[in-house]
């Protein structure tokens, strides 16, 4: 039974093919007013036109989702793709109409160009399908890049402003340490006072002597210039403590902008599985076999048309 339908199928002229093969026919470039009397060759030229499908399928899901990467509309993602897959099947159907034209004389420089072509068609679309199969993969890795990024791009900043926080820094250090030298100094003759009033001291008498006097003197002189150098230094810190402010929020917002550059798009896609095939030999081998194969369907029509022996139709269309 199965046969017979076989035979009745081949027997149909074009003109009562199913709307289907009809459009399978369109995609191989194939002539169906020539096919209507080439029973052998309609069903080879359905297989070229399926090979045809596939391709404008998988170069409109790629470009696709190429595009979801930089937008964020639907509607204008979905019009892109259906654009640039009809782009790529002019493209195929070009190549295979131009092969249909030779007369069965293929020259090798013409199919070398063709090949050649294809195969830069297939690698560029392969990176797209690619980066949707490993999508979590390369997310995880998109957030250790982002991360690695930033603290390199804090130790940049860091670098970049260390000669100005050295500089504040030392002026402030250089402040407390004369205040804390006063201080001290404060401390020595308030404490040489005391112990001349307690009879501790150098003269060994209790109460203000003339020597307590003379210390007590010091002691107060000491006090007070402590006093005035506090006085004078607190808004000089200010200043500097102001200064330190204004860098620390000018870096803050220096990495609020950078980190809003490190995006997921499709150059940072790429980078990250870059990294994760480096890093990682087993996604390696796994993304050359996807590229490999994904390159292959798209080279699939044009190698279908230069392996097919000459048959009924060439001689006819010749």
């Amino acid at each position: 039974m199965l046969i017979n339908k076989q035979m009745k199928k081949e027997e149909e002229p074009a003109g009562t093919a199913d709307g289907m093969t009809r459009f399978l026919w369109w995609l191989a470039a194939a002539d169906g007013d020539i096919l209507k009397d080439c029973r052998t060759e309609k069903e080879r030229y359905r297989i070229i036109g399926i090979s045809v499908l596939v391709t404008w399928m998988f170069a409109t899901l790629a470009w696709g989702y190429f595009f979801s990467t930089i937008l964020n509309d639907d509607m204008v993602v979905a019009g892109l793709a259906l654009f640039f897959g009809f782009a790529i099947l002019s493209i195929d159907r070009t190549l295979i109409a131009a092969m249909s034209r030779t007369n069965g004389n293929m020259k090798a420089m013409p199919v070398i160009f063709r090949l050649v072509l294809a195969v830069t068609i297939g690698l560029f679309i392969s990176q797209p399908v690619v980066l949707m199969l490993f999508k979590k993969d390369i997310n995880a890795q998109l957030e250790l890049g982002k991360q690695a990024k930033l603290d390199a791009y804090r130790a940049q900043l860091v670098t970049l402003n260390a000669g100005q926080v050295a500089a504040l820094q030392q002026s402030m250090n250089e402040g407390k340490q004369q205040l804390a030298q006063k201080a001290a100094e404060l401390k020595t003759y308030k404490d040489g006072y005391i112990k001349e009033t307690d009879g501790t001291g150098g003269s060994g008498r209790i109460g203000e002597s003339d020597i307590a006097r003379v210390k007590k003197s010091a002691y107060l002189k000491s006090e007070e210039e402590l006093q005035t150098m506090q006085r004078a230094w607190e808004p000089q810190q200010q200043q500097l403590q102001a200064k330190m402010a204004r860098m620390h929020s000018a870096d803050s917002l220096k990495e609020t902008v950078y980190v809003g550059t490190l995006t997921n798009g499709f150059l940072a896609q790429i980078e990250a599985l870059n990294e994760l095939t480096e890093s990682h030999p087993p996604v390696k081998q796994r993304y050359r076999l996807i590229v490999f194969i994904i390159t292959l369907i798209e080279v699939m029509p044009l190698l279908s048309k230069i392996l097919m022996p000459k048959g009924e139709y060439d001689e006819k269309l010749a």
